[in-house]
Formats: C-alpha cells, sequence, structure tokens
C-alpha cells in the first residue's frame, strides 16, 4: 500500500470537522449525559438513525454522481434532489415523533458526506474508486460500531442507572435499555469517519 500523491489535502481535513465533532459530541454524552438536556441521549439514538438513512442515500447519490460525468453543476443539483427526497423523508418521521430537530441534523450529517463531491471527480476512474471506498467505509464502519457495542461489556460511566430514567428513552432494545451503547457506537462511527477524511484514506491506499 502506497501513499497517493494526487489526493486533495486541504478540504478532505475541513471536512472531516464535522464527523469530529459529532463523534466529540457523543463521547460527552458518555461522561455527562444530561450537560446538552435531558434528552440529548434519546437525541443521540435518533441521530444514528437518521445518518443509517444517509448512508443508504450516500449510495444512492455516488450512483447518480457517476452517470453525471460532465458539469459540476449537474452533481450539485443531483446533490439537491437526493437531499430534498431524504429531507423529505426525514421530515415525515420527525412528524411522526413529534420531533422537528432530525431535519437539522439530516443537514448537519449531509455536511459530512460533501467530502465525496466537491473532493473527487465523476469523471476520474481514480476519484471513483475512493468515493465508493469511502461509501463501503461508512457501511462497514457503521455495522462494525454496532456490532462491537453488542458483543463487547461497554461501561456506563455518566450514563447510571440513576440517570438512566431522566433520558426520556421509550420503548425497548439495546439501545434504549442499555444507551451506553449508542453513544459507544456513535463516538466510534463518527471518529473512525473523521479520522479516515483526516488522513485522507482510500481502499488500497494507506492513510498519510
Amino acid at each position: 500500500m502506497t501513499n497517493s500523491s494526487t489526493a486533495p489535502t486541504g478540504l478532505p481535513k475541513l471536512m472531516a470537522l464535522p464527523d469530529a465533532i459529532t463523534a466529540s459530541a457523543f463521547v460527552s454524552l458518555w461522561i455527562a449525559p444530561l450537560w446538552l438536556g435531558s434528552r440529548a441521549v434519546s437525541n443521540a439514538l435518533l441521530t444514528m438513525l437518521v445518518e443509517f438513512v444517509l448512508i443508504h442515500a450516500a449510495g444512492m447519490l455516488g450512483g447518480v454522481l457517476e452517470s453525471r460525468t460532465n458539469a459540476r453543476s449537474a452533481q450539485v443539483t443531483a446533490l439537491l434532489g437526493f437531499g430534498l427526497l431524504y429531507a423529505a423523508f426525514i421530515g415525515a418521521f420527525a412528524f411522526a415523533f413529534g420531533e422537528w430537530w432530525p431535519v437539522l441534523v439530516f443537514g448537519w450529517l449531509l455536511l459530512g458526506k460533501l467530502h465525496d463531491l466537491f473532493a473527487t471527480s465523476p469523471a476520474n476512474p481514480e476519484h471513483r474508486q475512493q468515493r465508493q471506498a469511502m461509501w463501503a467505509l461508512q457501511v462497514v464502519a457503521y455495522l462494525a460500531a454496532v456490532f462491537a457495542t453488542v458483543l463487547l461489556p461497554i461501561p456506563r460511566l455518566g450514563i447510571t442507572e440513576a440517570i438512566q430514567p431522566q433520558l426520556g428513552l421509550t420503548g425497548s432494545g439495546l439501545w434504549v435499555e442499555h444507551p451506553q451503547t449508542v453513544v459507544v457506537s456513535g463516538a466510534l462511527y463518527f471518529g473512525l469517519l473523521a479520522w479516515a477524511k483526516w488522513k485522507g484514506w482510500r481502499l488500497g491506499m494507506s492513510p498519510h
């Protein structure tokens, strides 16, 4: 594995920032779950659900971009079209749960995906491979983060049994009954994405 001399440097590092901030927020909730409000952990859970939808959207968007090999404006149009489509989906999801903020979270997480548009060219086979590799990394990182927290014992830290009733979590399931698992999943997932973007990682290339 070798380093790439053509990979952009400044923009990927900048586009790593949203994922790094999100990962830091998840870590902070693991330590102090109420510092962003009583529903912060519940919102973190919904953030992971929104990100799952966005991973699907990123895969669809990559296919559209590869079919539009000419003007950058066509790529932006495709991005906006898919953004509106998935925003409508998330909007319906938010309405059903009586929460408006998932739409804002969707926009924030989408910002982290803009690296795939502005740091690569769909007409360049090497860049196309880079975009596909980043999408594959998102899928693998998400599944790995989730399964790691299912299989490994995750300490509660600040999310104690005494604090848990104050978190506004309803329903059942591992993420609801053991909310430390979802915040650690988010920290691992977004942290790995931030690291990969910062280092300019891509399939077949070592980070540099």
